[in-house]
């Protein structure tokens, strides 16, 4: 007779086979994870080595090019002005449309939903040359470039291209917070007495502040990346409406590597940073 002591448990099994399972499903995590990492880590080093025919490092090479760091300098504080410019409108159109998502009974709820999505799924050239057609080529958009507000090949057409994609992504963020409050909050405020509106700004809003401010977040780091867009509507006109972006390619097509690469430093810098204050707010990923 073999002894019971000996025979592996079913316990034991069981758990040898989680571990296995739990190594062979997140190795590509794992290894898209360090991919991602191996990318930046030599976009960091690349601007430590050595210039082959200085021997100064590409970095304060940079650094004492004072015409690059200028346009650099110009380019980040274009980017904080119009991205942030973005964010706040995009946040105050998208608060009463992720509601009218969220809570109302509105004509057409599905055919505007997926309207609204569109311009995430749009690949980002499409959406600039559609920008720039609507505003060249309609009677509306030359209405508005010509008598309201300059656009194409202006700051403000930065604004706009940004928006564009920005507010449908605005959309979804606060839609996402706004599905978290429990709408019975606002049906007991409501049996009180309280209006709608009331019930909206003094209920809704404050328990859905973290995912607003996530939201917020999120959609000024991606108005600070749009790229495509602007260039087609803005443009890429040096000390106007060059962007970081539109400042890295620009930086790259001209054999300025050092800039370029700084500027990809600095973009996944502040894209970092957005992410960890996100997660910290309880941003939700399923957003995009």
């Amino acid at each position: 007779m073999h002894s019971l002591d000996a025979a592996p448990t079913t316990d034991a099994l069981s758990g040898r086979s989680d571990r296995a399972l739990r190594w062979q499903l997140s190795l590509p995590l794992w290894a898209y994870a360090a991919f991602i990492v191996a990318v930046i880590v030599a976009n960091v080093v690349w601007l430590l080595r050595l210039h082959p025919d200085t021997g100064v490092p590409y970095l304060s090479g940079l650094v004492a090019n004072r015409m690059l760091m200028d346009e650099i300098s110009y380019a980040f504080k274009l980017s904080m002005v119009t991205s942030l410019t973005t964010a706040t409108i995009s946040i105050l159109l998208a608060i009463p449309a992720a509601y009218a998502l969220s809570r109302l009974r509105i004509p057409l709820r599905g055919v505007i939903d997926t309207i609204v999505d569109l311009p995430l799924v749009i690949p980002p050239l499409i959406a600039g040359i559609a920008l720039l057609l609507f505003f060249r080529q309609t009677a509306i958009g030359r209405f508005i470039d010509t008598y309201l507000v300059p656009v194409v090949y202006t700051r403000q057409g930065i604004v706009v291209a940004q928006l564009f994609i920005a507010s449908a992504f605005a959309i979804r963020a606060v839609k996402a917070a706004l599905d978290q409050v429990n709408p019975r909050f606002e049906a007991v405020a409501r049996s009180m007495g309280a209006s709608g509106l009331r019930a909206f700004i003094t209920i809704c809003l404050p328990l859905a502040k973290p995912g607003l401010a996530a939201g917020y977040i999120m959609t000024w780091t991606r108005a600070v990346g749009e790229f495509a867009p602007v260039m087609m509507l803005a443009g890429s006109t040096p000390g106007k409406t060059n962007v970081l972006p539109i400042s890295a390619f620009l930086n790259m097509s001209a054999g300025h590597v050092e800039a370029a690469v700084a500027i990809v430093v600095l973009m996944i810098a502040i894209a970092a940073g957005s992410l960890l204050a996100f997660k910290s707010l309880g941003g939700e990923g399923y957003i995009w």
